[in-house]
């Protein structure tokens, strides 16, 4: 039985009359951008996250770039801090707001290193940008400590880790902003979250071509709205965020009681906070022989990254070389991960397993340090 990464029919379907009923409701009202069901939805998202605004936008992509043109970092030799392992789009937003990127590397536990970032910071340095990659959350008490010190800002990346929490507060609540992404297979998202009024004032004429309320062109800015479907369809799934983050724990737990631990490396339950596994990603030392070995059994699982960001070509010109940061160039060559979204059934969990243990029982290799 093949066992799907993402299964986005089945996840869906258990909503198909009400995405049909809100598709009906928007095409009668002919509103296709900027219309009530968008502040509806970004209501909602406030509410959930216990913030003051909310601001829906085109991608995360959008998201991260028009947060760091409404923080001002716009000046040449201003430094804007990401880890060397995450999502590219992370470090190809910094150059288009004229900025610098300053790579640091990640831990074990595929988060920013929070010494490495204290090493990193420079008089020059604006931003830190803060991934909670594969939905784990990253230590926010000392990098929000970090960045109140030394007089920069904290934007929390949270495309993998809506509804995660760390000390019973959502993350994307910790720093100045939190950007989410809305793209299919990702826990929820689309917007900017803030507590700073003025950057949300901005935000909102940046995500409409830079007008004010009076549609003047006030500023110079972008076309990223997010339209109303998406805002409709958006609303009815956060209903259900929770419930499918919870899903996505219990069979976080299960891989985790399963799986051999002599052959793969598990992630680690830190301490830092409520990890929500938008990703179940594992460590082999034969990683891509691992992804052939499931695949022939019809198991898809996915590489989350298999090159570093100091090493992808469109950076070249940083003059990193590998070795430069050990840990996420280590990782790019380990990492896997496994199907766990929510509703995967018990059985397709079992066969997940099952092949994972015929494989180390066939090909014994050591798993990574």
């Amino acid at each position: 039985m093949p066992v799907s990464f993402h299964n986005l029919s089945r996840q869906n379907g258990p909503f198909r009359e009400d995405y049909l009923e809100s598709f009906n409701v928007t095409l009668s009202d002919s509103q296709y951008v900027l219309g009530a069901l968008l502040g509806k939805f970004e209501q909602k998202v406030a509410s959930y996250l216990g913030v003051q605004q909310a601001i829906g936008v085109n991608s995360g992509s959008d998201a991260l770039l028009m947060t760091l043109h409404g923080l001002g970092v716009i000046e040449p030799g201003d430094e804007v801090i990401c880890p060397a392992f995450c999502f590219p789009e992370v470090a190809n937003v910094i150059p288009r707001v004229g900025a610098n990127i300053t790579f640091v590397d990640v831990n074990a536990d595929f988060l920013l290193d929070v010494e490495a970032v204290k090493e990193s910071i420079t008089d020059r340095t604006r931003v830190i940008v803060c991934p909670h990659l594969f939905g784990r959350v990253a230590d926010l008490v000392e990098l929000q400590q970090i960045a109140s010190e030394r007089g920069v800002h904290l934007i929390e990346d949270c495309t993998h880790a809506m509804g995660a929490r760390s000390n019973e507060k959502h993350v994307g609540t910790f720093g100045i902003a939190g950007i989410y992404s809305f793209y299919p297979t990702r826990n929820h998202g689309g917007m900017v979250v803030t507590n700073n009024l003025q950057l949300a004032d901005r935000l909102r004429q940046y995500r409409n071509l830079g007008r004010d309320r009076d549609g003047r062109c006030v500023d110079i800015g972008y076309n990223s709205r997010l339209d109303e479907i998406q805002a409709a369809f958006l609303e009815i799934k956060l209903g259900s965020l929770d419930e499918d983050n919870e899903d996505r724990i219990a069979n976080a737990s299960y891989y985790d009681t399963a799986l051999n631990a002599d052959a793969f490396v598990k992630p680690s339950e830190v301490a830092e906070g409520e990890h929500v596994y938008s990703h179940y990603t594992v460590r082999h030392s034969k990683r891509d022989d691992v992804l052939k070995f499931l695949r022939e059994r019809m198991i898809e699982s996915m590489v989350y990254y298999p090159l570093p960001l100091h090493l992808e070509p469109c950076f070249a010109y940083q003059g990193y070389q590998k070795g430069h940061f050990p840990v996420a160039d280590q990782l790019c060559s380990d990492v896997l991960s496994l199907p766990v979204s929510p509703g995967l059934t018990r059985r397709e969990l079992e066969q997940v397993v099952h092949a994972l243990d015929l494989y180390a029982q066939t090909y014994s290799a050591p798993a990574p340090n």
